[in-house]
């Protein structure tokens, strides 16, 4: 793949609720495939199409994050977004990193998935105007959807194999991954019901499950 992004950073939102594997590898194969300096996932105070309704605490969340990724190179976590207004609009985020560190090339990470919702972000559609992007296709989505979607919103054109450059903006970059079907909505339902959540989440993330469940179980029982 070519390699556009070399040295820049990664930014991988989300709730986080809780941090698992799927997330830790969408995140690697980014910084890997792109030669990214290092991806930061920060997680939301206040997910905008989610809210606090069955959300661990932030500072949990935070917590969890930050033992998921020791050891793991190039991984950080962030807590900008813990200190910024509510709901968290990723359009905010990365306005206020650019702020921060303008010497700073950020590469925002997403899903394919979710690249393909952006119309019902918060400027959603105005991301690739401000950062590069990183679609991390764990569904093996493909190119041609990728491109039919830009189609839909933006001028675009073609800058090499998976690399699209929106005209007047930023790049779009796809990022193949091997299929790995793990959501946060499982694991807290496996974890509700007592089954086991080994190889869904990273074990300093199991272990801290298990050691303080009432932490997890008092905040996932809640109905959406």
């Amino acid at each position: 793949m070519s390699r556009p992004l070399f040295g820049s950073v990664g930014i991988l939102g989300g709730s986080f609720n809780p941090v698992h594997n799927g997330h830790l590898r969408m995140a690697i194969e980014a910084r890997e495939a792109l030669d990214l300096a290092r991806v930061e996932l920060l997680p939301a105070k206040v997910p905008p199409h989610k809210g606090e309704s069955g959300l661990l605490d932030f500072g949990l969340r935070f917590s969890l994050l930050r033992q998921a990724v020791e050891g793991v190179e190039g991984l950080v976590v962030n807590a900008l977004e813990g200190e910024m207004p509510v709901p968290s609009y990723s359009y905010a985020t990365l306005s206020r990193l650019r702020e921060m560190f303008p010497a700073t090339n950020y590469v925002f990470v997403l899903g394919s998935t979710d690249f393909l919702t952006l119309p019902d972000w918060h400027r959603g559609l105005e991301l690739p105007l401000l950062t590069d992007i990183a679609v991390v296709d764990r569904l093996g989505l493909g190119q041609a959807v990728v491109d039919g979607f830009l189609d839909t919103h933006w001028d675009w054109r073609e800058e090499g194999p998976g690399v699209r450059r929106i005209v007047a903006g930023r790049r779009v970059v796809l990022v193949p991954m091997a299929r790995l079907d793990i959501s946060a909505s499982m694991v807290r339902e496996k974890f509700c019901a007592g089954l086991e959540t080994s190889g869904l989440v990273p074990e300093a993330v199991r272990g801290r499950m298990l050691a303080e469940p009432h932490l997890f179980k008092d905040r996932w029982n809640v109905s959406p």
